[in-house]
C-alpha cells in the first residue's frame, strides 16, 4: 500500500504545472511596452496588453510575441 501511495505522490508531483510551463507575452505600443505572464496564453496576452496600454499615451498596443 505504501508503494502505491508513493508512486501516486511522485506521479502527481511530475504532472503538476510548474513555472516552466507558463506563458510569457510581450506587447509594444507608442512609447511603451509590457510583459505578461500566465498559465494560459490568453491571460498572458491580456496582462501584457494591459501593462503596455497603461504607459502608452495613445493606449494602443499590439502583441509582439508569445512563448511557452
Amino acid at each position: 500500500m505504501r508503494g502505491i501511495l508513493a508512486a501516486l505522490a511522485i506521479a502527481a508531483a511530475l504532472l503538476a504545472p510548474s513555472e516552466a510551463s507558463a506563458w510569457v507575452c510581450r506587447a509594444v505600443g507608442v512609447g511603451s511596452a509590457g510583459t505578461g505572464y500566465g498559465y494560459s496564453v490568453v491571460r498572458a496576452k491580456w496582462v501584457a496588453l494591459r501593462r503596455c496600454e497603461r504607459g502608452s499615451p495613445l493606449h494602443v498596443c499590439t502583441i509582439l510575441w508569445c512563448r511557452p
